[in-house]
């Protein structure tokens, strides 16, 4: 795995863990019902983009350490997409990058 590749994985892992902590948040103050903001889980570590996910959709999605939720135009050369929903996509790690996200789970 390239150093670049590596710090990708881990930049997403760590946007992966701030979501998180939004969601512990999100059960305290609105009950767990509706939907989160959270950030973009793309490689980039200046990206500040936005999401709104349904609540039920990102339990879904954090079922699977391999996968991210990122802006459209912002999954990377170490993903595919496996899903799409109103103003975000579902990516999928593969390979090294895979092992990392699944090593650097928060859920795990």
């Amino acid at each position: 795995m390239s150093l670049w590749e590596e710090r990708a994985a881990r930049n997403e892992s760590l946007f992966r863990e701030v979501n998180e902590q939004m969601r512990a948040l999100s059960d305290q103050f609105i009950g767990g019902n509706g939907s989160l903001a959270i950030v973009c889980e793309c490689s980039d570590d200046g990206c500040i983009e936005r999401l709104e996910v349904p609540l039920q959709a990102y339990e879904a999605i954090r079922g699977n350490s391999r996968r991210f939720l990122v802006a459209p135009g912002h999954e990377g050369a170490f993903e595919r997409v496996v899903g799409e929903g109103a103003g975000y996509l579902i990516v999928e790690k593969e390979g090294d990058a895979g092992r990392v996200a699944e090593q650097n789970d928060p859920r795990s």
